[in-house]
């Protein structure tokens, strides 16, 4: 069984608009039929949450393609036997659409009848009272629905209740309200953001924001330069260790290695590698190390590649 959790940044400025929000959630209902269902329900979970960040867009009923994918993300839940996760998407869909009838008979019967019997539940739960108290003239957004009154009855959970003060200008607040008690009034307070006792007296300019105090950066332990020409130097070193390793014991004049048949006219001299070239690998190998270390260490501590890693390799033949 799998829980899928959206959490949603309201107060976040959106990172679409309505019209990108809208075709982000029509693709997720397109790609529903996947035969990978996980990936089809995120999809659908996170359209569904961001296209409820937009309240200026809401009007007196829930757009259709809106409650097909809520239908569709309960039948995906049925379909993964995610018995919890589909009621309480159907519950949430039952407060969304309110008098609207959503699509579940299109979507099987085990769907319309998770419809029926959830409907009947929250109902038989009785109501609850949502009371906005509004300072000023205001507007209320409700589910994703403009709601015109102050105070209404609805069936028992929770809401994604929108208001702010009646001009374009004014900043929306979202306040999530739960509805747990039947007939208890739930109140949302909407003040002035700026009142202004004295209409006649200017208001008093916020004081000056002093500039932020920024940390002293980090310091390389060595130049940025001479890590990276280090680790140069030694794959350099490899390299070169890996070469003569090849020639050693092949003659010079066929480049073979020699066997009971060759002649020395045939062989010529052979090349012997001397033990002390084996400090070239040693080397090599100890300036690579230290010094892509270092190198990799500096770039995290210093911030400049974002914590990214930086790795070198090398491989060997022989």
């Amino acid at each position: 069984m799998s829980y899928l959790v959206v959490l949603v940044l309201f107060f976040a400025p959106p990172e679409h608009d309505y019209a990108q929000a809208s075709a982000k959630l029509r693709a997720a209902i397109d790609g529903s039929t996947s035969q990978d269902r996980l990936p089809a329900i995120a999809a659908l979970a996170e359209g569904i949450a961001l296209h409820t960040r937009y309240p200026a867009e809401a009007s007196t009923a829930v757009p259709d393609f809106v409650l097909e994918a809520h239908v569709i993300l309960v039948r995906l839940y049925l379909a993964e036997r995610d018995t919890l996760a589909a009621e309480l998407a159907m519950d949430d869909l039952i407060r969304t659409a309110r008098d609207q009838v959503p699509p579940v008979h299109s979507y099987g019967r085990e769907v319309t009848a998770l419809y029926e019997q959830r409907m009947n539940a929250l109902h038989s739960a009785g109501t609850g009272i949502l009371q906005v108290n509004c300072e000023i003239p205001c507007e209320l957004v409700v589910n994703e629905r403009w709601s015109a009154a102050p105070r209404e009855e609805l069936l028992l959970g929770t809401y994604r209740v929108w208001v702010r003060g009646a001009n374009e200008y004014a900043n929306w607040e979202y306040h999530e309200v739960e509805l747990a008690e039947v007939g208890e009034p739930r109140v949302v307070t909407y003040r002035e953001p700026n009142p202004n006792p004295n209409p006649k007296q200017a208001a008093t300019p916020p004081p000056p924001i002093s500039p932020p105090i920024t940390s002293r950066p980090e310091r390389r332990m060595i130049p940025r330069a001479a890590e990276i020409a280090g680790a140069t130097v030694g794959v350099g070193l490899i390299i070169t260790y890996a070469v003569l390793r090849g020639f050693d014991g092949k003659c010079r004049a066929s480049g073979g290695r020699p066997t009971g048949a060759t002649t020395q006219e045939a062989c010529g001299h052979i090349y012997h590698i001397v033990p002390s070239t084996a400090a070239l690998l040693g080397v090599g190998s100890g300036l690579l190390l230290v010094s892509g270390a270092l190198l990799s260490i500096d770039e995290v501590r210093v911030g400049r590649l974002k914590g990214r890693q930086v790795t070198a390799g090398v491989t060997l033949k022989f």
